[in-house]
């Protein structure tokens, strides 16, 4: 918000020189703008020591594991739980969001840890997978019941080392759980504005489908490269029209669309030079679009998949690593070079 005030405050000045803005309304304009919430010193020493009371509580425990009875250890456990929700309910009582989506982050920690140490305590046996798998699902009703940026973070996080922990199954599917729990992240953190949840429910749902089943046919990549595509224009009306953490979503679509398309042709040789072209194509008209946008993610995802498909076709070449460099240093030189006579033009005399 403070970047976007200080562009606002170019573009007033650049309007009242033309005459398109009356000078006495920019600074009712400018004030019309809300600042964004500062946290202050106070609120994040709170918050660290939270987190710190939070860590020398398991440190305790665990350096007195040996010496405390079973029924103890459970007992202390579940206190050690208890009381942090407590804590999370009395800030969300209080109006203190910050503190109550923290401590409901911590939370979910504990009880991911409590299902392994429970398991120790009374030698049960059990499958990791499904432990991870429960305790995101738990972390995933603490973040839903209070409404938790770090609670839904820890449940994707704890379904993804599920999902990579053992083979894919989901209600007697051959599908990961990362393929359903990533997009509802993705609407959560476009339902709560939350940039933090959506930096990892973007990549989460790439990964997610990119590995969704055990084997994808490149017919199925290129199918997936399309529904990613779809997904970005979809992220991208949404962050034309001022939600905040689409423009993120938008990004990491780009990504996997790419990535997919990528992905089609390098796992079969069926489509040939087709693809390598077509590959070439794409990610040139994701750099146009990303600069039309001016989205920098956007255009380095295109940068780096052009990259790609250029490695890609002096690898079909079989070229070697020394014309391959000459080849990108000539295109590097192309590019400075083109670059300077397009600003001088621009520029003018």
């Amino acid at each position: 918000m403070a970047a976007y005030k200080a562009r606002l405050s170019e573009d007033l000045d650049r309007w009242i020189a033309q005459g398109l803005v009356a000078p006495d309304s920019r600074q009712p304009i400018l004030d019309s703008v809300a600042d964004a919430r500062r946290i202050d010193a106070g609120v994040a020493l709170a918050v660290m020591g939270t987190i710190l009371a939070g860590l020398a509580a398991i440190a305790f425990v665990a350096a007195n594991w040996d010496a405390i009875p079973r029924l103890a250890r459970f007992a202390l456990i579940l206190t050690l739980f208890a009381g942090v929700c407590a804590g999370a309910g009395w800030a969300a009582l209080k109006t203190r969001p910050l503190t109550r989506d923290v401590l409901l982050g911590v939370a979910a920690l504990i009880y991911a840890a409590a299902i392994g140490l429970t398991g120790q305590i009374f030698d049960l046996t059990g499958d990791p997978q499904a432990a991870l798998r429960g305790a995101g699902l738990a972390a995933a009703l603490l973040a839903l019941a209070g409404r938790a940026n770090a609670a839904a973070i820890v449940a994707l996080a704890l379904i993804a080392l599920g999902d990579f922990a053992g083979p894919a199954g989901l209600l007697g599917l051959d599908l990961r759980w990362l393929a359903v729990a990533a997009p509802a992240g993705v609407g959560l953190a476009l339902a709560w504005r939350s940039r933090s949840l959506a930096h990892l429910a973007g990549p989460a749902l790439v990964v997610g489908w990119l590995f969704a089943t055990s084997d994808i046919l490149p017919v199925g990549y290129l199918a997936l490269a399309a529904a990613f595509a779809l997904a970005a224009g979809a992220s991208r009306w949404a962050n034309e029209k001022a939600v905040r953490p689409a423009g993120v979503i938008y990004a990491w679509m780009a990504v996997g669309a790419l990535v997919a398309f990528a992905a089609a042709g390098l796992s079969s040789e069926s489509f040939g030079v087709g693809h390598r072209l077509a590959w070439l194509v794409v990610s040139g008209a994701v750099i146009a679009l990303g600069l039309h946008d001016r989205t920098g993610a956007v255009t380095a995802a295109g940068v780096l998949s052009i990259i790609a498909a250029v490695s890609a076709i002096l690898m079909d070449l079989g070229l070697g690593l020394m014309t391959a460099a000459g080849v990108f240093a000539s295109c590097a030189v192309l590019a400075l070079v083109t670059g300077t006579l397009l600003r001088r033009r621009r520029v003018g005399p």
